[in-house]
């Protein structure tokens, strides 16, 4: 006999519909398989689903899965805050909205996640959804960076010599340009970049730049991981905690009392684009951590027929 779920398709990081970067959440995605997941991923076809289970830890209140229609990942962002967005919307949880104080924990394959919501000033159906991100994790990586800009599309000469190349706990890999116009320059051969991700480990390339439009972003930044079966993500959360700590162990943004607060823009090619608000806070002894937040608005509702 056929089951029916109930979905909604949610933008992450944006106030607009068809903004920043689309998730789809299957809202009861109990007793699913792992092939009937990926299979549903596939289907949707956007860079990420989130699948709400029932926690099976005790400090977890709900429990998400993320698949893009390639494979699994152990951490996403976007589909995260999409997820916190169309459970409220569908009516649970609905002490997030009514209290700011109220923390959502949630199970995923990177630990327990602590989200929360802040009520937008002068609106009355507007939230900003925090997401407190695991522990930001920087280490220096050595590429051949004449053989990743060509397959990027740019030259050598493109490249912010004054920043180092790193890697992220995610193996997510950081690379600046001069300008925002380089940035918007780049056109990957994605083909090409898949094969050289696997060969290298590495599960996405944040080129970014502290040259913005405006004074008012810190960084703007752009992501592709094709070996995922997303050549271009719109918007991608997960690397925006190590970005904006990246910026602040570098001293491209101001900090007071320990804590700097950064606004990241990302944009596709496509024309998506989407704000990135992040907190980043120094522990002497201890690192950093970091939680990022966005808007998210529900474009999409429907059932899925398994």
């Amino acid at each position: 006999m056929a089951r029916t779920l109930e979905y909604i398709v949610v933008d992450a990081f944006t106030d607009q519909a068809y903004g920043g970067n689309p998730a789809a959440v299957v809202l009861d995605a109990a007793g699913l398989t792992d092939q009937e997941m990926a299979a549903i991923a596939r289907e949707f076809n956007l860079s990420e689903t989130t699948f709400v289970l029932p926690a099976d830890v005790p400090d977890a209140a709900i429990r998400f899965r993320w698949f893009t229609p390639g494979a699994e990942v152990r951490m996403c962002g976007h589909a995260t805050l999409a997820g916190v967005h169309a459970l409220t919307e569908s009516g649970r949880f609905a002490a997030l909205r009514s209290d700011p104080e109220a923390i959502l924990p949630i199970q995923t394959a990177s630990g327990v996640l602590a989200t929360r919501m802040e009520p937008i000033p002068g609106r009355s159906d507007a939230w900003l959804i925090w997401l407190e991100m695991p522990r930001p994790v920087l280490k220096p990586r050595s590429l051949n960076l004449d053989k990743l800009t060509r397959l990027l599309g740019i030259t050598t000469d493109a490249l912010d010599k004054a920043l180092p190349v790193m890697e992220t706990q995610d193996t997510d890999v950081i690379v600046f340009v001069r300008d925002h116009q380089t940035l918007h320059a780049i056109v990957p051969s994605y083909a090409e970049l898949a094969g050289y991700q696997q060969r290298q480990l590495i599960r996405g390339f944040c080129l970014a730049t502290a040259r913005t439009l405006a004074p008012s972003i810190q960084v703007q930044s752009r992501f592709f991981c094709p070996m995922l079966g997303v050549n271009e993500d719109p918007v991608t959360g997960s690397v925006h905690g190590p970005l904006a700590t990246y910026l602040v162990i570098n001293g491209l943004v101001p900090t007071q009392d320990r804590l700097a607060a950064v606004s990241c823009v990302q944009s596709a090619a496509s024309g998506r684009a989407g704000l990135v608000r992040a907190m980043v806070t120094r522990k002497p002894g201890e690192g950093y951590e970091a939680r990022i937040a966005g808007q998210c608005v529900a474009t999409m509702r429907g059932r899925l027929t398994i």
